[in-house]
Formats: structure tokens, C-alpha cells, sequence
């Protein structure tokens, strides 16, 4: 925290009042605040050899070699504005890594293991928070899930006819939904990052609610 700017942060307890010198993420506007930060302090690095989202820090590469000088980098500029460390939360030299919820490494991204299980021992839902939950879920899913929005429509139809609670009723096309849906998240696919040169090709899917878009690489047939 800025010396003038403590007093801002004062607070009462039983031993007396303090203020914080650190600034916690406790405070409003605190996480916004700290994601400026690190986006202008290593914005030469992101998305280059460095992913953050708040105090989530990635380096990122392909060959050991430049890993150690990416390191070098980021610890450089993390020492320019006084960023600290806890090494009980830090790990280097591994191959796959956990970030805001997925699993990364060198071949690219995959779902987390927790996040599948969690929807695939979902009961049907019961009533309208059952089936909000469930659209929370897939969310985090969609990116992995072709045409989401429209294998998902038949959800969101039943929330738009749920007024009221009395209202809801799960019917058979969001029962086959449901059960369709657990069948392609048992067997979601790994993201991958096209290769530099690399010929790309889009996909689209047009149906009468929603539209989808894909973006694949070209391989030659062996």
C-alpha cells in the first residue's frame, strides 16, 4: 500500500486499530487493481512466454533451454516492482500444470478431471436451480464441447418457460440432452495451439438459434 493511502484501510478490532501495509484482496476494486498491475508489468511477456490472471503466474515453453531464460526474465522483472514470492506455492520443471481450473502442458490444454466428474454424477435435475447449476458447469465446458450452445438449448428452453417454480417441467428432449451431454464430456478433447505456419481451417455450424465455429489444424493423411 501506498504510505498515504494505509490510513484508508483502517479497521477495529479488540486490541485496538490497524491498517494494512500490504494490500489485501479483501478490499473493493483490490483483484481489478493487482490484474492492471501484473498486465502492465510483464506486458511484453504475456502471451509470448507468460500467462497470469491475478496472483496465477505460468511460464510457459517448449525446450528446457528457454524455460531457464524466461524465468530469468520474469524473476527480473518481478524484482523491478518488489513482487514477492511464496516458494511453498511455487513449482518449476514440470511438464503439466494446473491453471484457473485446467490442465496445461506442452501439447496443449485439457479439462480438468474434477470439473467432468463433478457434471457426469449429476442426477436429473428436480427443479430450476438444479438446471441453472447444470448450465453453470457447462460453461466451463464449452470451449472443449462442439456446438455446445446448441446441445445445450434444450436447458435453457426450460428456463425460459419457468416462470415459476410450479412452472418447471423436465422434459423428454432435455432428458435425452442430458444424457447425450454426459456421453461427450466422458470423452472431451485436448486444445491444442497451431503450430507457427501452420494452415488452419474454420468450421461452421449454423442452425436456426445458434451458430458455432471451430477452428482445426490441416494435417497432411500419412
Amino acid at each position: 500500500m501506498a504510505k498515504e493511502d494505509e490510513e484508508k484501510t483502517a479497521f477495529i478490532i479488540s486490541q485496538g486499530i490497524f491498517c494494512y501495509t500490504k494490500m489485501s484482496f479483501g478490499l473493493r476494486n483490490a483483484g481489478a487493481t493487482y490484474q492492471r498491475l501484473v498486465d502492465k508489468a510483464f506486458h511484453k511477456q504475456i502471451g509470448r512466454n507468460l500467462e497470469v490472471y491475478v496472483d496465477d503466474l505460468v511460464i510457459k515453453n517448449r525446450t528446457e533451454g528457454e524455460i531457464v531464460r524466461d524465468i530469468e526474465e520474469t524473476f527480473k522483472t518481478q524484482r523491478e516492482i518488489n513482487m514477492k514470492l511464496n516458494p511453498k506455492k511455487c513449482t518449476f520443471g514440470v511438464e503439466e500444470g494446473m491453471f484457473l481450473g485446467y490442465k496445461v502442458n506442452s501439447k496443449g490444454v485439457k479439462v480438468s478431471p474434477d470439473k467432468v466428474d463433478v457434471v457426469l454424477s449429476l442426477p436429473s435435475p428436480k427443479c430450476l436451480k438444479d438446471v441453472q447449476k447444470l448450465n453453470e458447469k457447462l460453461a466451463s465446458l464449452n470451449r472443449f464441447l462442439a456446438k455446445s450452445a446448441e446441445k445445450s438449448l434444450p436447458f435453457f428452453k426450460t428456463l425460459k418457460k419457468c416462470i415459476k417454480k410450479s412452472d418447471f417441467h423436465w422434459t423428454t428432449e432435455a432428458k435425452e440432452a442430458f444424457k447425450q451431454m454426459k456421453q461427450l464430456i466422458a470423452e472431451l478433447l485436448m486444445l491444442t495451439a497451431p503450430m507457427e505456419k501452420e494452415e488452419l481451417i474454420v468450421y461452421l455450424a449454423a442452425a436456426k438459434e445458434t451458430v458455432s465455429v471451430v477452428l482445426m489444424m490441416k494435417r497432411e493423411a500419412k
